[in-house]
């Protein structure tokens, strides 16, 4: 038991804000599945330039209730990836990485927030953290239906800043509301979003709001086996013990949507 306490300690989300619980009884979880494709714009262009000192950039993804200002669940991290350009193309950086979440709080305020963040080496052999930008994806429209879950690719704007800014008292949802916010020209990240429900066969092993992909353990969920980063993701095996036996899959049918 002591492995499990470790990783459900290091797994634990935040909670949502205290006033949304009240509002009403928690309807049935949604599932989503969102895959992060490539950045690519001239923000990345203009800082290229450092990539001789190691310059790699990593997407973050955390939960974000624009109601109440608060950000909730766990923040998920993907690999770090380096940004590559031929001009007269603009520099891209791919990731092509699937993240897994599910949330009961059906509301339009609820998003997921990208924050694209870069890590340089400095001259002193150091290295340090710089947020280059970030963006909204909202999850829900019109009361608890999914956003638009026909459209397969989609481009996110992204702002200067950091996600901090939503915090700011004078914040207004949606994006477009706030003057003090700019949008970072001709940069965006590519990205689809849509309903999972497959994933619904392991809600008891996944907590609700927490985003996982095929790296982290799960208790319950065998670990992935080969690249979890490249476009084919080789998914988390679902194993359960039995009376002296062991039954498992090959991949999960419940986060692929597959057959068994």
């Amino acid at each position: 038991m002591g492995e499990w306490d470790r990783v459900f300690r290091q797994h634990r989300p935040l909670p949502p804000h205290p006033q949304r619980g009240r509002a009403r009884p928690p309807p049935r979880s949604t599932a989503f599945r969102c895959v992060l494709k490539y950045l690519h714009g001239a923000a990345l262009s203009q800082l290229v330039r450092c990539a001789l000192q190691g310059t790699k950039y990593q997407l973050r993804l955390s939960l974000f209730d624009a109601t109440y200002h608060h950000f909730f669940g766990k923040t998920w991290r993907s690999s770090w990836r380096a940004a590559s350009t031929a001009p007269p193309r603009l520099a891209r950086a791919t990731f092509n990485e699937v993240v897994y979440f599910h949330t009961s709080l059906n509301h339009p305020g609820i998003a997921a927030v990208v924050e694209v963040v870069m890590i340089a080496g400095k001259g002193d052999g150091g290295s340090q953290h710089l947020s280059c930008g970030f963006g909204t994806i909202p999850l829900f429209h019109g009361g608890s239906e999914v956003t638009n879950p026909a459209t397969e690719d989609r481009m996110l704007k992204l702002y200067h800043g950091t996600p901090r800014a939503l915090l700011h008292p004078r914040f207004q949802d949606p994006m477009e509301k706030n003057k003090y916010m700019t949008v970072m020209e001709k940069s965006h990240l590519q990205y689809a979003l849509k309903s999972h429900q497959p994933l619904e066969a392991i809600f008891h092993l996944l907590p609700e709001n927490l985003l996982v992909s095929g790296l982290p353990t799960v208790p319950g969920l065998l670990p992935a086996r080969g690249d979890a980063g490249k476009g084919s993701f080789p998914l988390p095996m679902l194993g359960w013990a039995g009376l002296g036996a062991t039954c498992f899959s090959r991949r999960c049918p419940m986060l692929e949507g597959g057959k068994r």
